[in-house]
């Protein structure tokens, strides 16, 4: 397949382009400094390609409309060019009742896809988990809202992989929810990042939890977990999705 990756230059952007090269596909695609979410770009780029994936965000509060407006003119324009799939790469925090702008932001923007993508938190060395994993391992005292026990979506970035060529490779439609069906509590996973390291755990209310973090952002101060995904993990207290990876990893003892 010719494949073009938005975002190919992010953790799970350019992780799908080594796994995808590496099976025989052509796959290129586009940066953030050559291509922006709401910016100018050549419909053109897109000609030739028979999939699209989408992985490609603006972070910044307040860029809900970027991303969604933006995502929207890309799709318009790759299906233009006669890309046959676009999947985009979405989030388990994605909901229509999301407290968090990242995932109010992900849902809407599935509604334009015939094939989404929702992993958990993509265990790997990039993006969101690297970063956790680093600021706790600085922390001798970790603070944890109410007991520490929410349940927390993951899954392996090699089990994220081949759940996601299976639905591309496939060509599926859908909305494919890609994390372990027996989810860890927060303390086990920040045990697990925090592997040979004593831990003390503090319980704080969760709106003390968003003021500190609040203030921690303001200050450019670094901090294993920013509000945005406080909000996402008090939203995610109740599994909002089934997991699918029984049915396309099947055989898998981790599914």
């Amino acid at each position: 397949m010719r494949i073009f990756i938005t975002g190919i230059g992010g953790f799970l952007g350019g992780a799908l382009a080594g796994h995808w090269k590496a099976r025989g596909h052509e796959v290129r695609g586009s940066r953030r400094s050559e291509m922006q979410l709401g910016g100018p770009f050549d419909a053109s780029i897109f000609a030739g390609v028979d999939a699209v994936i989408h992985c490609a965000h603006d972070f910044t509060a307040g860029a809900r409309s970027k991303n969604v407006e933006g995502t929207r003119a890309w799709f318009e324009a790759a299906e233009a060019q006669g890309a046959r799939l676009q999947v985009l790469l979405s989030s388990y925090s994605a909901r229509a009742d999301a407290d968090s702008e990242y995932g109010q932001t992900k849902f809407e923007m599935e509604r334009m896809f015939q094939t989404v993508l929702r992993p958990g938190l993509v265990m790997g060395d990039g993006g969101l988990y690297r970063k956790q994993r680093a600021a706790l391992r600085r922390m001798p005292v970790v603070p944890v809202i109410w007991d520490g026990l929410q349940p927390t979506a993951v899954i392996g970035l090699e089990d994220f992989l081949a759940a996601a060529t299976r639905v591309v490779e496939e060509e599926r439609t859908g909305a494919f929810n890609l994390f372990y069906e027996k989810q860890v509590s927060y303390r086990e996973l920040v045990r697990a990042m925090k592997a040979g390291q004593r831990t003390i755990f503090v319980a704080i209310p969760a709106g003390l939890a968003l003021g500190l973090a609040r203030a921690a952002e303001a200050l450019h101060l670094p901090v294993p977990v920013k509000a945005g995904q406080i909000r996402a993990l008090l939203g995610n207290r109740i599994a909002a999705w089934q997991s699918d990876l029984a049915e396309l990893l099947p055989g898998s003892p981790i599914a």
